[in-house]
């Protein structure tokens, strides 16, 4: 059946320095958040299938990951700031907080660079852009705070000629079990769905489910236009719908993964933003299981630190990680 995109948990939880929504196609206003450039494969929340080694690069065409150097001619998009006016202009990469003038931060612009080439506003001594500009040039995030980019080309609303940035897949919620009321086939539920008690159920479940109560507890969602609850777990799933049915008498499917729990997935993330990596966010895939990680950069070094910082809870494997620049010979 169709899925939903109602998550009924906290799985999708985000711990994120500067901010987790979408940046808009080159040239759109706006310029909050992420970029969908993104370096490594995933399959993030469309697919059910297993890790991709925690986004080792971009695939080369042998199929070996793609190697990212300092010599490395990158991509990047986002609005343009400079917060004064004897100050770097900015890449904005993360989130923009929505003020007059803006904020953000990221690194600072250099080579190839000119207000003349881009449309820009200012007031209080700020100057800034509302649309999204593409940056081609050699990121270096050891100098200064947020590091500089330099541009090997002017900015630009389009992206390089060649160049594909990866669209982000439909999100799929799929039903995990062909009848979900099988095991309470007493139960009248249109009568359940029609009265108040359905309601209070479902309210009850996503309280258990969000308060750590349930032991091996992975992530959750609904299907059927919300009318199917769906549990991952990691031990029993007999046991976890015994337990959950003490609660719930509505259609409801629970199964088995070999994914870390979302407690486990909560303290790597914990543990992952408190240390010394260059992220922009991350959040646990609600269907996949793992923890997605998107960095500045996800070279090797930065993609061998979240390893380190993750590795008393996540396996490689468990953990994808993505960049906001992405090599521009793919």
């Amino acid at each position: 059946m169709g899925g939903h995109a109602v998550v009924v948990a906290v799985a999708a939880l985000v711990l994120a320095a500067c901010g987790t929504a979408e940046s808009p196609a080159p040239g759109a206003e706006g310029g909050q958040g992420e970029s969908d450039v993104t370096t490594g494969s995933t399959d993030g929340d469309g697919d059910q299938g297993e890790g991709t080694g925690a986004g080792q690069g971009t695939p080369a065409e042998d199929g070996a990951p793609q190697t990212i150097g300092p010599d490395t001619e990158v991509v990047g998009i986002g609005t343009v700031l400079q917060a004064e006016p004897d100050g770097p202009a900015m890449l904005c990469v993360g989130g923009v907080l929505d003020s007059l003038p803006p904020q953000c931060s990221g690194p600072a612009l250099e080579g190839e660079f000119s207000w003349d080439d881009i449309d820009a506003e200012e007031q209080s001594g700020v100057r800034w852009t509302n649309e999204a500009y593409v940056g081609v040039g050699h990121l270096d995030l050891t100098v200064g705070p947020e590091g500089t980019f330099t541009l090997t080309r002017p900015l630009s609303l389009d992206w390089p000629e060649g160049f594909a940035p990866p669209a982000r897949d439909d999100v799929d919620f799929p039903q995990l079990c062909d009848d979900p009321t099988a095991d309470v086939g007493d139960v009248d539920q249109a009568a359940r769905t029609g009265s108040g008690e359905g309601f209070d159920e479902e309210q009850a479940l996503v309280e258990y489910l969000q308060g750590g109560e349930l032991d091996d507890y992975v992530a959750s969602w609904v299907s059927d236009g919300g009318a199917v609850f769906n549990v991952v777990v990691s031990g029993d799933p007999d046991q976890a719908r015994s337990e959950l049915r003490e609660i719930f008498s509505g259609p409801l499917c629970v199964e088995q993964r070999d994914l870390p729990s979302e407690q486990d997935r909560l303290a790597a993330q914990q543990a992952l933003h408190a240390g010394d990596v260059a992220l922009l966010g991350s959040a646990a895939g609600t269907v996949s299981g793992q923890l997605e990680v998107h960095a500045v950069i996800a070279d090797q070094a930065t993609i061998d630190k979240v390893h380190e910082l993750v590795s008393e809870w996540l396996t490689p494997d468990q953990v994808v990680v993505t960049g906001h620049f992405q090599p521009l010979d793919q």
